[in-house]
């Protein structure tokens, strides 16, 4: 395995252990987009982060899902 494998292994260990939510995924995303971001989501303005979190980790599950049948 190699070091950023292991990195990327360790950090998703890391989300299982922390009890992630989709909510906490959508917070990292307006996070990302900036102060005015974070600020609408902690007022409640949550719904287009929300739904981006859920459409990424849509994807992601996906994404392994058909990894999972090529192996």
């Amino acid at each position: 395995m190699s070091i950023v494998e292991f990195k990327r292994a360790k950090l998703l260990q890391d989300a299982k252990l922390s009890g992630i939510t989709v909510k906490d995924i959508a917070r990292a995303l307006a996070t990302m987009a900036g102060v005015k971001a974070v600020t609408d989501f902690d007022a409640g303005l949550t719904s287009c982060y929300l739904g981006k979190a859920e459409t990424l980790l849509e994807l992601a599950i996906e994404f392994a899902q058909e990894r999972r049948r090529n192996d």
